[in-house]
């Protein structure tokens, strides 16, 4: 499992369409939608059911939502505060 497959579930989560996420992410359906099968495989279960009106989230989906945005939250965390480090500028100057 990556991070990558990570955001392409929660974006078709919040979509309720792999086409619709496709279009935000700026990805092919066809590679959302064998992103989401390799997530799938990954976990070893189905995490959306496939509707003529869009995608949606099985009960094993429900419960990797609530992790998947926690990693998130995570992630956006991490970047914001490993991003701010080294910007202090420090040291003597001289003239």
């Amino acid at each position: 499992m990556n991070w990558d497959d990570v955001r392409i579930f929660l974006a078709v989560a919040r979509a309720g369409q792999i086409l619709g996420a496709a279009k935000r992410l700026e990805l092919n359906h066809a590679t959302v939608s064998r992103r989401i099968a390799a997530l799938e495989d990954a976990l070893r279960t189905k995490l959306f059911r496939r509707l003529t009106t869009g995608s949606e989230l099985t009960p094993a989906g429900e419960r990797f939502l609530d992790i998947a945005e926690r990693m998130e939250g995570d992630m956006i965390a991490a970047r914001s505060t490993i991003s701010g480090e080294g910007d202090d500028v420090s040291g003597t100057v001289r003239i």
